[in-house]
């Protein structure tokens, strides 16, 4: 199997720290964890997360899930650095259960923030492929969010 690494960059118009924090609060719209019917979440080096989205919702937005009901998604912490940075693990049905790694940096840029994600070791496949397109959605709440200044 080949892999492929993504990366996506987006500016926000907020501060780091308040982009970090919404960015790891499943309450607040604009992160990974938000909108997912279970969330378990141990922010931290070595922490683990958990988090399962309902199959009806993805299937609205034409992703294919062959889960019974919620497709899972785990990993890892490997670096957590509040507010710059944050590297994680990242399992699903949609990398075939092969580990891939996300990282993701907020850097100061012109009053906000600029966010730069690099998820590396996806497959290379239509499923792999869908990542790109999730988390530019995901960063488009995520700007959207703080349109407006916050």
């Amino acid at each position: 199997m080949k892999f492929i690494d993504l990366t996506l960059s987006r500016f926000i118009a907020g501060p780091p720290s308040e982009v970090f924090d919404v960015w790891f609060d499943p309450a607040s719209p604009g992160g990974p964890w938000h909108g997912a019917k279970k969330v378990i979440l141990n922010l931290g080096v070595d922490g683990m997360f958990y988090f399962g989205v309902e199959r009806a919702v993805l299937e609205k937005k034409g992703i294919a899930v062959h889960s019974p009901a919620l497709l899972g998604h785990f990993g890892r912490f490997t670096a957590f650095d509040r507010p710059r940075a944050a590297t994680h693990t990242w399992m699903s049905e949609h990398t075939h259960g092969i580990e891939t790694t996300v990282s993701v940096t907020f850097e100061p840029r012109d009053g906000g923030t600029q966010l730069t994600l690099v998820h590396r070791g996806v497959p290379d496949d239509e499923a792999g492929r869908r990542h790109e397109g999730g988390w530019a959605s995901l960063l488009g709440r995520l700007e959207r969010r703080f349109q407006g200044g916050g």
